[in-house]
């Protein structure tokens, strides 16, 4: 009789590509619906000299640095919802407002749809998400893309 048997090391799965090293912001992007039709795009940060990480530890902390290209250092926890499809954080940081920096730190990243995860590259989706819309219905999604950074340090 032979035996074999393989180590498991979990490097196929979402939480593995999330831990394994530091995300860096490349692109923000809004898209703004009317039902289903795509009205209008937007690039966001197209100016930002700061560097934005984004930090998973598998204590199942983060940590999220320069958050809309405002000079700050936020931390919280994280989650990924049953299916690995939605990454729950409890961070809150300073958002822009209109060009206006908003002092009252906001949730972000609650409930952020992973459109993309893999090795290099990392794509989060917030907003008006819901499948659930009427064809009268404004939407604002917002994606952020994030690469790979084996360079930085959060």
């Amino acid at each position: 009789m032979l035996v074999n048997s393989c180590k498991k090391d979990n490097s196929d799965t979402v939480a593995y590509f999330l831990t394994n090293g530091t995300w860096q912001l490349a692109a923000v992007q809004t898209q703004t619906f009317v039902g289903d039709t795509l009205k209008r795009t937007d690039t966001l940060n197209t100016n930002c000299g700061l560097n934005q990480l984004f930090k998973f530890n598998n204590n199942n902390s983060c940590t999220y640095s320069n958050y809309h290209c405002i000079t700050q250092s936020s931390a919280g926890t994280w989650q990924l919802a049953s299916n690995d499809l939605i990454l729950q954080t409890t961070l809150a940081a300073q958002d822009t407002a209109k060009g206006v920096v908003v002092t009252k730190p906001a949730s972000v990243f609650t409930n952020a749809q992973i459109i993309n995860l893999g090795q290099y590259s990392f794509v989060l989706q917030t907003g008006d998400t819901s499948p659930y819309y009427t064809s009268k219905t404004r939407r604002v999604i917002t994606r952020y893309a994030f690469v790979h950074c084996t360079t930085c340090s959060n």
